[in-house]
């Protein structure tokens, strides 16, 4: 994944009335990922529609208050993420809107197919072994819409069929069909690594792994003090 940092002068640009973002908010009782549009703009500020999460519940921001914004460029294959502040909360005919500062720095990210995280998720697993459905424990070490490297102690083979379950923030995913695809030497004594590729992921869990990824993505650009 590449990160190439753009002017800001370019904002106006990069950033269209109308375009879907996801909104991480970063602190204070709604801390997590969000979805809004870019309602307008002028040359100083940004103007966002108050947003919601998968559950319909609201993202209530003070003045002052950071947060990230983050969105795809499609045609480009481009995530765009900046950092900024709700410099006002603006109150126009029953909607909310947050007026933010125009970022001073915003980054452009190249995306590859099915782009993962890295992470640590605990999970349980089920699978079919010499005529038993066998339960096992184990933890996810990075995840995209595509599938997972899973760390376990026991011993899997490629083509295993798994079903997994584990929670992501506040959502919990359960049987979560995957296929063992590879096996990977981790250098730990009795540790495995393996590729578990997610076989029909519904597309509402589909969106819910790409959003966690995305915030994950942001929250990790956000303690960076510089782009390479």
């Amino acid at each position: 994944m590449r990160r190439e940092p753009i002017s800001s002068k370019k904002v106006d640009k990069i950033v269209p009335i109308g375009q879907k973002i996801m909104f991480f908010i970063t602190e204070g009782n709604f801390k997590g990922t969000y979805s809004s549009y870019i309602y307008d703009k002028d040359d100083d500020y940004i103007y966002v529609l108050m947003p919601t999460n998968t559950k319909g519940i609201k993202g209530i921001l003070r003045e002052n208050d950071s947060v990230e914004v983050s969105f795809v460029d499609d045609k480009n294959r481009f995530r765009i993420g900046f950092s900024t502040k709700v410099n006002k909360i603006i109150k126009d005919d029953k909607k909310v809107i947050y007026r933010l500062d125009k970022p001073t720095e915003i980054a452009r990210i190249e995306l590859r197919n099915n782009f993962r995280v890295d992470d640590l998720i605990d999970t349980n697993f089920f699978y079919f072994k010499d005529s038993k459905i066998k339960k096992e424990k184990g933890v996810i070490i990075d995840i995209s819409a595509g599938g997972i490297k899973l760390s376990t102690d026991c011993d899997l083979e490629t083509r295993d069929k798994l079903f997994l379950e584990f929670n992501l923030n506040n959502d919990k995913m359960s049987e979560i069909e995957g296929e063992v695809v590879r096996k990977a030497v981790t250098g730990e004594k009795d540790v495995k690594h393996y590729g578990i590729q997610f076989i029909d992921l519904d597309k509402k869990t589909e969106n819910k792994i790409v959003k966690y990824c995305i915030s994950k993505q942001m929250e990790t650009l956000r303690k960076m003090k510089g782009l390479d």
